[in-house]
């Protein structure tokens, strides 16, 4: 019997709940304040320790974790590991559509004869492409699939905590502005869910060929 997007969703409340709530923080900072304004408030409020922490987290959304949370789903199922791959390509190939089609100045570019923003030494920063976010798109994406995968749903809100900061720090580090990150959140969880909807709908997603995993059956 084919599965409604509704049967998908519900299990997913502990999720989308906290992520709805998210999503609203940054629309009403929107509407208060305009783009510019937000990152050079971010921009002002910077130091040595945050430097290095946000460096880091944005490692999250980077493609090489997704590489790396696949290879570590091989080792548990075959079917989980082709989810977040199929999932990180779908949202990815939109992303960057969107990102030629738009061709919108980063920070860097957008303030270059306004006024100095401050960037950390030595860490490349660029200028073009900024909407959407691609790093927001990537850790969104791996946060719908292990909130799918993963059991004890409760607990999954932990899940968006994780994933705004990996947000949050690509506008901390001058690669994004806020409306950027919040379009890859947007299109991130919209796409992987409508994807996890149609594989499941899928046989050949639930064929005995997906069944194993790497090193034994599941």
């Amino acid at each position: 019997m084919k599965k409604r997007l509704s049967e998908i969703l519900y299990p997913q409340r502990y999720f989308l709940i906290p992520f709805l709530f998210m999503l609203l923080i940054g629309f009403i900072l929107m509407l208060l304040n305009s783009k510019a304004e937000l990152f050079l408030w971010t921009n002002r409020h910077h130091n040595s320790y945050f430097d290095e922490l946000f460096k880091l987290i944005t490692f999250f959304g980077d493609g090489l974790m997704t590489v790396l949370v696949v290879l570590i789903l091989l080792f548990f199922k075959f079917r989980y590991a082709v989810l977040a791959a199929i999932a990180f390509a779908y949202s990815s190939i939109v992303i960057q559509l969107l990102k030629h089609l738009f061709k919108a100045p980063r920070p860097v570019k957008y303030f270059e004869d306004i006024i100095p923003i401050r960037t950390i030494e030595n860490y490349p920063v660029y200028e073009w492409n900024s909407f959407p976010s691609g790093h927001t798109a990537s850790v969104f994406t791996l946060a719908v699939v292990l909130s799918y995968l993963l059991p004890h749903r409760r607990r999954h809100w932990i899940i968006i905590p994780l994933a705004t900061l990996t947000a949050f720090s690509r506008v901390y580090l001058a690669q994004h502005f806020l409306e950027d990150v919040i379009a890859g959140s947007i299109i991130a969880v919209f796409m992987t869910f409508h994807l996890i909807w149609w594989l499941e709908n899928s046989k050949w997603y639930h064929s005995a060929s997906l069944e194993g995993r790497l090193f034994g059956k599941a």
